[in-house]
């Protein structure tokens, strides 16, 4: 199952509302807050890749959120 994080920006203020939206997420394995340029990061593991996609887009309509960052885990 393919492993990623998601990297999230939020507005001033927004950070512990976008952290439960995601934290109730489906395919979330854990959520925190972070300090530097991302706000959260949020680790996820999908069945396929189109459900990461769907996750992107979820997390970018939570009220607050301003961007986002994805990291896919690679097996070399």
């Amino acid at each position: 199952m393919p492993l990623a994080c998601i990297l999230v920006h939020c507005k001033p203020g927004k950070d512990p509302y976008a952290l439960e939206k995601i934290k109730e997420m489906k395919d979330v394995k854990r959520a925190f807050e972070t300090l530097g340029a991302f706000d959260i990061v949020a680790e996820f593991e999908f069945k396929n890749l189109e459900k990461l996609g769907v996750a992107v887009y979820e997390i970018a309509k939570i009220d607050g959120v301003i961007s986002t960052e994805t990291l896919i885990e690679t097996l070399l």
